[in-house]
């Protein structure tokens, strides 16, 4: 079985939307783990599954969960299956999707109330969303930021908020979304002001790969057997 160790998809962050509701797949409909975009026109809805966890983070626009508002750069969890509802000027959100584990613990935090702390490196601060086995967190990179080259044993997930992310001649412009297989590795750098929201904890790795030639420039490849047999 053949997959990529780094997917990369990008969506424009300018983009008007329309007068309904339309879904962007980031991964694969069908992907237990799902990643994608939801549009909304002026007063449109959406639906959350029943019996997911659901991560979103409002991109653009407000929308109403059971009477409450949340607006833009919002972040919340919900574990329930409620009805989102876009505002007049309509809304666009970035979803995450994934079963629900046995403990789905709902979640909101404001952009209003947001706290930044200090990184590791000197030019990066965090504002972490959520804890547990799956972390999400907002980094700030400051011009000049840079990390060393790592990898990330349970993956990684990235959707550029603003700026441009840098990894060797790779260049993430906002609305780039990048998921990060177990085995993959980066350096990402700032060269100016650039926020991302970052995933990482949960996609842990059941084969084991190999490095292969990627058909497509953009990404690396990976051969995976079952059994943990390499090509």
């Amino acid at each position: 079985m053949q997959t990529k160790l780094i997917e990369r998809e990008w969506i424009d962050p300018d983009a008007v939307p329309g007068e309904t509701r339309r879904v962007t797949d980031l991964t694969d409909a069908a992907e237990p783990q799902w990643a994608g975009i939801v549009d909304f026109g002026p007063s449109a809805t959406y639906t959350l599954d029943a019996g997911k966890r659901h991560d979103l983070y409002v991109l653009r626009g407000n929308v109403a969960i059971n009477g409450h508002a949340f607006d833009t750069d919002d972040f919340l969890i919900r574990c329930d299956a409620p009805l989102v509802q876009a505002g007049d000027g309509g809304a666009r959100l970035l979803i995450y999707r994934q079963a629900s584990a046995s403990r789905c613990d709902p979640i909101v935090r404001s952009a209003r109330a947001r706290v930044w702390r200090n990184g590791i490196n000197p030019r990066m601060h965090i504002a972490p969303l959520a804890s547990g086995r799956l972390h999400v967190s907002l980094v700030e990179f400051h011009p000049g930021a840079q990390t060393h080259d790592h990898t990330h044993p349970s993956g990684e997930e990235i959707f550029v908020l603003s700026g441009e992310l840098r990894d060797a001649n790779e260049r993430y412009p906002a609305g780039t979304w990048l998921r990060l297989h177990p085995g993959a590795r980066h350096a990402p750098f700032a060269e100016v002001p650039t926020v991302i929201l970052l995933r990482h904890g949960h996609l842990l790795a059941t084969r084991e790969c190999s490095l292969s030639i990627s058909i497509n420039a953009r990404t690396f490849g990976a051969v995976c057997l079952p059994g943990g047999s390499n090509a």
